[in-house]
């Protein structure tokens, strides 16, 4: 009997080990760590040709999920500052720009100067 619970218990545990780490393969956690010049801009990004997505105002420190095929594919991710009176500010990066910024620095780190839109 006890080794029966045992072995059933090593079993579950493996199987919940194996379940766990195949859904976190399939996606990144990215971390994304932006501020801009001046702060307080709309920051969105998206993935490819997706929906944009609102990631707050600057300074901007929040962490996404980005799915792996995403980043292997060689698909874009787009980020993009905005506030009124300035032009939106786009950076785009590949897959493997992401995942060798993560590699080295852990994070996503933008600092775009806004330019102040011309008034006619």
């Amino acid at each position: 009997m006890k080794k029966s619970f045992i072995r059933n218990l090593l079993l579950a545990s493996s199987l919940c080990a194996i379940l766990l780490t195949g859904g976190c393969a399939s996606q990144y956690s990215v971390k994304l760590n932006i501020h801009t010049d001046p702060e307080g801009a709309h920051v969105v990004y998206r993935q490819g040709q997706s929906h944009w997505i609102y990631l707050g105002v600057t300074p901007l420190n929040v962490t996404e999920i980005i799915k792996k095929e995403q980043l292997e594919n060689e698909d874009t991710v787009s980020i993009k500052a905005m506030r009124t009176g300035y032009l939106d500010q786009v950076r785009e990066y590949s897959g493997r720009e992401i995942r060798d910024e993560l590699a080295e620095q852990r994070q996503i780190f933008w600092t775009p100067r806004l330019v102040k839109a011309s008034t006619k």
